[in-house]
């Protein structure tokens, strides 16, 4: 067997699927052909199909992740870098898990491995559509993994870097920017910080962000106005998951100056938390203690964030938001079939998002299936249970790259 050979088969075996065995046989013909770099690229992707793409155990295990990671960049050390590069590819797939498990830390350190200056700069196109390049992408996990640790200092630095580097050509390409940008700017420059908000506002304009907007007139000393974008946060909350509200009423406790107001939203808090059975907050307990609050067992933690929402406000807003330019105005395009009768097993489900599953499809590995394409599966669907319906061509956000997916789909 030659080198030609020896990549083949480790390549078709990865294409089948069969992620482990491309790994252990390629591991064998890289005995036979250390110095190939047929082989340890075709065994580079194996190792990033098995060892990272489906990986499960980011949160318990996250050393496992940046090994297999740096196992990738050990075999592609001949061209760690181009426009198709499994090394690439395994940090940014790697920090997606590692950030979906709270793991920011150890993601930032597989970041920071990178070389910026060698990623492409070229965006990706499909259906019409503009999709982030390598450089782009670096910047956009690095700024956000910087949000989630509370660097505020360094992330202001990227972000800054990032809009000065030429690669964001529109409001809407720079929106995640600007908004972290004006995160980090929200204690130490809050005009500014509001100015970026009010960008955003145009695209996204969420709950989440009239309270960072909030937080900004507070810090500007407009204090009732504050209060009253709080209240208009507030009114964006679904009252089905009542946590989402818990930083605006933070936030409302911290500003109100009454105390009839203040006991309501900590009490309010208390319950949010044992409706979700989390263990009391100490900082609650001992302003409660402070307030002579009750047990808050049972307390209407609804009414109270009904009470205090401005719902036909943030309804105005959304209403009055330009958003038709970004999303609102983009039309579906058709989609691609790639087999109109396919079928596969039900490999696992994504325990981030109660709505996505995967299905492992013999000669394509694992192919995404989600609720709302797949009305007639049982949900959630039952790990290796088979199911057969249409795949079509998709594009994963979050890999940058070309890929499938059930719709249609029924058990079998």
């Amino acid at each position: 067997m030659n080198e030609d050979q020896a990549a083949a088969e480790i390549k078709a075996l990865r294409d089948s699927g069969r992620h482990a065995d491309a790994c252990e046989v390629g591991y064998r013909h890289l005995q036979a052909f250390p110095d190939s770099w047929k082989v340890r690229g075709m065994l580079a992707w194996a190792v990033w199909s098995h060892r990272i793409k489906g990986a499960s155990n980011a949160g318990a295990q996250p050393t496992q992740i940046v090994d297999a990671v740096r196992e990738v960049r050990r075999l592609t050390e001949f061209r760690p870098y181009g426009n198709i590069s499994a090394y690439v590819q395994s940090v940014q797939d790697a920090v997606s898990l590692l950030s979906e498990a709270n793991r920011h830390t150890t993601a930032l350190t597989l970041l920071d491995e990178v070389d910026p200056a060698q990623l492409s700069r070229e965006p990706n196109q499909f259906q019409n559509r503009r999709y982030p390049g390598q450089l782009e992408r670096w910047f956009n996990d690095l700024s956000k993994t910087l949000s989630a640790l509370q660097d505020w200092p360094r992330l202001a630095d990227t972000c800054e870097k990032a809009l000065a580097s030429g690669l964001y050509l529109t409001d809407e390409d720079r929106v995640w920017i600007n908004y972290r940008l004006a995160l980090s700017l929200i204690d130490t420059d809050p005009s500014r910080a509001l100015g970026l908000i009010d960008q955003v506002k145009k695209i996204k304009n969420e709950s989440w962000l009239i309270r960072h907007r909030a937080r900004c007139l507070y810090n500007l000393g407009q204090h009732e106005q504050a209060e009253q974008e709080c209240r208009v946060a507030l009114g964006g909350v679904n009252l089905k998951k009542p946590e989402f509200a818990i930083r605006i009423l933070e936030d409302m406790y911290n500003y109100t100056e009454d105390d009839e107001t203040a006991t309501d939203i900590l009490q309010a808090l208390r319950a949010i938390r044992i409706a979700n059975e989390w263990p009391a907050k100490e900082e609650y307990e001992q302003a409660a203690k402070e307030l002579g609050c009750q047990d808050p067992s049972g307390f209407p933690y609804g009414d109270v964030i009904k009470k205090f929402a401005d719902g036909a406000a943030f309804r105005a807003q959304r209403a009055d938001s330009t958003s038709g330019g970004g999303r609102g105005g983009r039309t579906k395009a058709s989609k691609n079939v790639l087999d109109p009768s396919a079928s596969g097993v039900v490999a696992r489900l994504l325990p981030t998002q109660e709505n996505v599953s995967f299905v492992k499809v013999e000669g394509r590995g694992d192919v995404l299936m989600t609720r709302n394409d797949n009305p007639d599966i049982p949900w959630p669907p039952v790990v290796g249970q088979r199911v057969s319906g249409t795949l079509v061509e998709s594009m994963d956000r979050k890999k940058q790259r070309m890929s499938a997916k059930f719709i249609a789909a029924k058990p079998s």
